[in-house]
């Protein structure tokens, strides 16, 4: 066989097998793996999470949290979705839940659900005035303080023998401190229950 044939086989090959490649399915995996990496590239130095994944006419809506300055009092959270491979790798939704010390996603609503820690940490020091978290962030300033907020549908507080449902706690650290606060945070309307200096 002469050798330009041979060539010319060869690269038929490739690009046979490159068309097969090409029309595999896309599997969620697949597609979820794709948008964590462009994530990175889109938002350097947040921390992503993908928090839902459904089909969507032949792609994938995978939805996410961004959020920059996570655990610090004022976290900035974003939920973008994708529609991936529809409309690769362009945004097709971003909603700000929280950007520059500010409840977007509660305003003009009485009794906000907090639904994510990003608006349990803010609402725990915007929407109260706790003067002992107030001279915390006074004494160790926003950079030097990190919050950890969880949810709880039924929680049991030992020090008061109480059992509080559908509630925030919200631990207040800092490396400078020698004391941490710890706050039980109501989930709707945000009001602060309890507080423990610890």
């Amino acid at each position: 066989m002469r050798p330009e044939y041979v060539f010319i086989a060869f690269v038929l090959v490739l690009m046979l097998s490159g068309c097969a490649q090409q029309n595999e399915p896309m599997t969620q995996e697949k597609a979820v793996n794709f948008v964590k990496e462009q994530m990175q590239t889109d938002y350097p130095g947040a921390k992503t999470e993908v928090i839902d994944v459904k089909p969507q006419d032949g792609s994938w809506k995978i939805t996410s949290k961004v959020i920059y300055g996570a655990n610090t009092p004022c976290p900035n959270l974003s939920i973008v979705a994708y529609e991936y491979p529809a409309f690769g790798f362009v945004q097709r939704q971003e909603n700000n839940i929280t950007l520059n010390c500010q409840l977007l996603s509660c305003k003009g609503i009485a009794n906000c659900t907090l639904g994510m820690p990003e608006e349990a940490i803010i609402a725990s020091h915007k929407l109260n005035n706790i003067s002992e978290i107030n001279s915390f962030i006074d004494s160790f300033g926003y950079s030097n303080i990190r919050v950890d907020a969880s949810s709880y549908d039924s929680y049991f507080e030992r020090k008061t023998n109480t059992t509080y449902l559908f509630v925030w706690i919200l631990n207040w650290n800092s490396p400078k401190a020698n004391y941490s606060i710890r706050l039980i945070l109501n989930q709707t309307g945000g009001k602060v229950l309890e507080k423990f200096v610890e």
